[in-house]
């Protein structure tokens, strides 16, 4: 009975131990930037609602101009305070 009992224990502890040690995600790419970032603008034309049609060219347009006023940045915390500068406040949610 103790020898059963050892060798269940054994399989037990092996078991547990190797989901305690799965395999970590990768890390993040080097440029910091991490999934999601860098897509395309919606098409507002498709948007069924003119209110937020009209609030997504109005988005579209600011972040356009905020681009166009921010190229010269290089990448990094200098470009994201100009964009954030750059870009209206969302407006209130109703």
């Amino acid at each position: 009975m103790k020898k059963l009992f050892g060798i269940t224990a054994a399989i037990l502890f092996s078991a547990g131990a190797a989901v305690a040690f799965a395999q970590t995600p990768p890390a993040p790419p080097e440029d910091g930037k991490g999934p999601g970032h860098g897509g395309r603008m919606r098409d507002c034309a498709k948007m069924e609602d003119a209110d937020k049609k009209s609030r997504c060219e109005a988005n579209q347009k600011a972040m356009k101009a905020a681009r166009e006023k921010c190229k010269d940045k290089a990448e990094g915390p200098d470009r994201r305070s100009c964009m954030r500068e750059n870009m209206p406040n969302p407006p209130e949610k109703k």
